[in-house]
């Protein structure tokens, strides 16, 4: 019974405001899917050069490099809004290391946050069992997702 409320209802709205909400929304989908920032090389330069320094500086991790990214997607985009001045996009993807292990590295690009504030993005990276202070919250939380924050 209350699917089917919710169906009228959303039918309902649809039919009021016509197809061009529809449409919209759409293109705004489209928009989050198709964004390329997750794969690019400076990014995925900067995902490294983190991890690298976890890898060499912090007892308990592993001596390693990332040889190559793979499966590389993203997991959320928080846009600029009235009490969240910083637009985030969080990615994710496995990284192939060169002791022959796999492991998943989560991203977080904060647009515009760059040195000074004027010189491109940040990155913050964090892979799975690299965290060993728990900079990134347990399970490197603080990167994974922006979902239900404000």
């Amino acid at each position: 019974m209350f699917r089917h409320i919710v169906a009228s209802t959303a039918l309902t709205v649809l039919m009021f405001f016509g197809s061009g909400a529809v449409s919209h929304a759409a293109d705004m989908l489209r928009l989050y899917e198709d964004n390329q920032d997750c794969a690019d090389d400076r990014v995925l330069k900067g995902v490294s050069r983190q991890i690298d320094y976890q890898s060499r500086r912090v007892p308990g991790v592993p001596q390693v490099d990332i040889v190559d990214y793979y499966a590389i997607h993203q997991n959320d985009f928080l846009p600029e809004a009235y009490k969240r001045p910083i637009a985030r996009r969080y990615c994710q993807a496995s990284a192939a290391l060169s002791n022959g292990e796999t492991r998943t590295v989560w991203y977080l690009i904060e647009y515009g946050q760059g040195f000074a504030g004027a010189l491109g993005d940040n990155v913050e990276a964090c892979m799975q069992g690299f965290d060993e202070w728990n900079v990134y919250d347990e399970a490197c939380r603080v990167v994974r997702s922006g979902v239900g924050r404000n």
